[in-house]
């Protein structure tokens, strides 16, 4: 999984998140003649993709599987239009996933998160997780404390459906924490040094 998960983010994500140009950053939803050049590709194929994989991540491989084969056995041979595959993904898993599809389709989003102000007491660590960039992505929460241990805390795109500006996140431990970090995965993160609070 590790070798793909890279060969993904070299082929798919680094090149589109490094690349601060407008027409990188158009909705998915643009017409295809109204992008050009990289963002005409990541359009198709990049930021797509990695809206699928955000909503296998929150639907889970099952639910994930049965909606996609919904639409397929509904618009095989026929001619979709993404409102088509929006809500047939709704009803073939059973959610209202319209401010999933908002989010991913129909802004100029891009992948950045930032780790602020962490806060640590006894027993508990507090702090807040911005969603700079916008799109509703999974990540991971490392936190590892100072005798090296590191627990990792899975999070899917569902946190943003209330708030997608930001989540305030409390974790209770009773280690004597060293350091906390986000993991965005195959989502690259357009500024990482922001993703890392370490104890001093």
């Amino acid at each position: 999984k590790k070798a793909a998960d890279d060969f993904y983010k070299k082929f798919r994500v680094n090149s589109y998140i490094n690349d601060k140009s407008a027409e990188e950053d158009q909705p998915v939803i643009s017409m295809s003649d109204q992008v050009s050049g990289a963002g005409y590709g990541n359009n198709s194929y990049g930021k797509a993709s990695l809206s699928y994989l955000a909503l296998k991540d929150m639907l889970g491989d099952d639910l994930f599987k049965k909606a996609l084969h919904h639409y397929m056995n509904t618009w095989n041979g026929k001619h979709p239009i993404p409102w088509d595959y929006f809500n047939s993904m709704n009803t073939g898993s059973g959610q209202n996933l319209n401010w999933f599809f908002q989010n991913w389709f129909f802004t100029n989003h891009y992948l950045d998160l930032a780790l602020s102000n962490p806060q640590i007491s006894s027993g508990k660590v507090t702090f807040v997780i911005k969603n700079v960039g916008g799109f509703a992505i999974p990540f991971d929460i490392l936190v590892t404390d100072t005798e090296g241990k590191t627990e990792t805390i899975h999070k899917t795109p569902a946190v943003w459906k209330v708030n997608q500006k930001e989540l305030t996140m409390t974790i209770n431990t009773n280690r004597k924490i060293k350091s906390i970090t986000l993991d965005n995965g195959i989502y690259v993160d357009a500024t990482p040094n922001d993703n890392v609070f370490v104890v001093k």
